[in-house]
């Protein structure tokens, strides 16, 4: 059938080698290349330069890869008409590094409750490195925050959820105002390379708060123990479902106005379009989380 073709030949487009592909579809190496033999022959076209170290798509390839997506995305929904089907299969998903310990594990939860032949594949990383990926059909789809002005315009964002922005500082400052509490301590940034420490700091710049230098770090998790330990201040996401908020040792403060969405990102047509469709029913069902303020 030419859907098990289009498959392997999307998994080869995906991860570059035919090792690789053979692992995603399960297939054996030699049963790869002879799909794409044979999907080459029945199109008629030449779809790969092979050499003995690569190969690599030609421009037919190139052209072949929304139309294979479409026709495979297609077919999981015919496969789904009577409602009663399993959903099934491999779903590589991009999560930024804060939603791991927030949101993600009730959600993977619900997921293997529900749909225990779904498998989810997760890549941990930032929001730019990832929505690049599922741009380049490495991954299905992506949880990350809101994107800069120049974001892909051949993506779509389905939203999730809103986390506001907070400043945080010892539990001692709980009788200091804002402006006070930056002042208190060194000034711990988030990383200025991810899109929500660019966005913090847009803010600082816009607000004219005034900060002590200090240090930056990637992790949220390890500045909220810097923090936590009186080494220092911050302005930081509020992670749904994440425990950290809840340390005595901590003093939040909301932001007014001051938010990030956090949304999925997706091509528009894809092969595991019923797979997302079917991660976005399993979210839309969590149960919202109880506000701290």
């Amino acid at each position: 059938m030419m859907i098990r073709s289009l498959r392997a030949f999307l998994a080869l487009y995906r991860y570059g080698t035919v090792v690789a592909a053979a692992e995603q579809v399960h297939l054996s190496q030699a049963a790869v290349s002879v799909q794409m033999k044979s999907l080459e022959r029945e199109l008629g076209v030449d779809l790969f330069i092979r050499t003995k170290r690569s190969i690599k798509l030609t421009p037919a390839g190139h052209r072949l890869v929304p139309l294979a997506e479409h026709m495979v995305a297609t077919y999981q929904e015919m496969c789904a008409l009577d409602g009663s089907r399993t959903v099934s299969g491999v779903l590589s998903l991009g999560v930024i590094n804060s939603a791991l310990s927030g949101v993600l594990p009730c959600l993977l939860r619900r997921i293997s409750l529900e749909h225990p032949q779904l498998e989810v594949k997760i890549i941990a990383g930032i929001s730019g490195d990832l929505v690049a990926q599922v741009d380049a059909g490495v991954l299905d789809a992506a949880i990350v925050t809101q994107p800069p002005e120049n974001f892909s315009t051949g993506l779509i964002a389905r939203h999730l959820y809103t986390e506001p922005f907070v400043v945080i500082g010892h539990s001692s400052m709980r009788q200091m105002d804002v402006p006070t509490i930056l002042q208190a301590a060194p000034y711990v940034r988030f990383d200025r390379s991810t899109w929500a420490g660019m966005r913090i700091e847009q803010y600082i710049l816009e607000q004219g708060l005034q900060v002590r230098p200090g240090v930056e770090l990637n992790s949220l998790d390890a500045i909220t123990v810097m923090v936590s330990e009186g080494l220092g201040v911050s302005i930081v996401p509020l992670i749904r479902r994440a425990s950290w908020h809840r340390k005595p040792t901590l003093h939040i403060a909301p932001l007014p106005n001051f938010n990030r969405p956090v949304s999925l990102i997706e091509r528009p047509a894809h092969a595991r379009s019923a797979l997302t469709a079917t991660l976005l029913t399993s979210f839309e069902q969590l149960a919202p989380e109880p506000g701290i303020f």
